[in-house]
């Protein structure tokens, strides 16, 4: 019986203690895992992305308001009253059209006026002749000088009023309405019937439709620079009705410096002159571009530009490194420097450095060092 109670005491003593070691390594690894968990807490919070094969895009866009390449504005010299205004605003007329007539009515009169003057000064001339020949007759040498140079003063004065009324004609023809010099559109009118011109001012302007219209866009550098002369591409016009365009850029020149832009510095825009041509279009209309430029071919990888960092040794971003152990997988950043071979407004092109497999830290909740151990979202 004391045998019996000695095994059953020191099963029981046994039991204890395995119960008690297993209760000591359960609560060390549960400290172990709340420390460990209680560590990532306090680990920075990183984001990632795994770069991807493609291409490299950029985008040129803007907008403007067409206008005429070539204008030219008409002026009524002597600024007679508009009798008619033939035209308004906006339309398309043909070369020799009339656009304003002018009131003649006072020139008219004076012309009347000059022109009996001129009968008057032809009758004198034939009685001032018949007296030259009546004192030729009468051998009087004296009528007959006197008589000569009255008539050589008279014929001096019918040539001036013949002139005179010479230019009052042409004047009448000239002036007396204003024609389109070239097939286009009335872009500007600053006539008014019943009321005289200024003289020497623009009363209509005339856009040649021939030679088209233009888009002068400002443009970043960078993005002007992906353009080039006689390229043609797409001018998207809206007006009543949206219409899709071709035009040709005819210009590229540097934009004005501002006065704290530095001179010696290359310019921060440049300003792209595209032309437009299309029978239908007269001025005014709010056209756009958007053109799509390849930058690198779809050999390279694409990361954000967010993931990319410099410092003394070049361009690097940080790689996430994964060791796992058997409380958990622990992650790590490594820099890897990196070649990009160009870059947009959101992308990068990476040319070496990087593998497809990698996954690259694009945002950290706190700054980042070689070997630092984070924690992904």
């Amino acid at each position: 019986m004391e045998l019996q109670g000695t095994d059953l005491s020191d099963g029981i003593r046994k039991r204890k203690l395995r119960w008690i070691a297993g209760l000591f390594f359960g609560i060390l690894l549960l400290l172990t895992f709340f420390s460990n968990t209680l560590l990532s807490v306090t680990l920075p919070k990183v984001t990632t992305e795994q770069p991807v094969p493609g291409e490299l895009n950029r985008i040129i866009e803007g907008s403007g308001v067409l206008k005429p390449l070539e204008e030219t504005e008409l002026a009524h010299e002597l600024g007679w009253r508009v009798k008619k205004v033939e035209v308004k605003q906006g339309d398309t007329v043909e070369k020799g059209q009339v656009l304003i007539t002018y009131e003649t009515k006072t020139v008219e009169r004076q012309l009347a006026d000059e022109q009996a003057a001129l009968k008057i000064q032809r009758i004198r001339l034939e009685a001032l002749f018949d007296a030259f020949k009546a004192a030729g007759r009468n051998q009087d040498s004296t009528l007959m000088d006197n008589a000569k140079r009255d008539l050589e003063t008279l014929r001096l004065e019918i040539g001036i009023q013949e002139r005179k009324i010479q230019a009052l004609q042409e004047d009448m023809e000239l002036h007396s309405r204003i024609v389109a010099p070239f097939a286009g559109i009335v872009t500007k009118l600053g006539a008014t019937e019943g009321l005289s011109s200024s003289p020497g001012a623009s009363v209509v302007s005339i856009a040649n439709r021939s030679k088209g219209f233009m888009l002068s866009l400002t443009l970043p550098a960078d993005r002007a620079e992906l353009l080039s002369t006689q390229e043609k591409l797409e001018v998207v016009v809206k007006d009543r009705e949206v219409r899709v365009l071709e035009g040709e850029v005819v210009g590229i020149q540097d934009a004005e410096q501002s006065e704290t832009e530095s001179m010696e510095s290359p310019p921060i825009s440049k300003i792209v002159q595209i032309q437009v041509r299309d029978e239908v279009l007269k001025g005014g209309e709010k056209a756009s571009i958007r053109v799509k430029k390849t930058l690198v071919g779809k050999d390279h990888l694409m990361i954000s530009n967010a993931a990319v960092h410099n410092d003394r040794g070049g361009k690097f971003v940080y790689v996430i490194d994964e060791k796992k152990g058997p409380l958990g997988n622990a992650f790590h950043v490594r820099k890897s420097y990196i070649l990009i071979a160009d870059a947009n407004e959101n992308e990068a092109a990476v040319q070496e450095g990087l593998y497809p497999m990698d996954t690259i830290v694009v945002g950290s909740s706190e700054p980042l060092q070689e070997g630092d151990r984070v924690r992904l979202k």
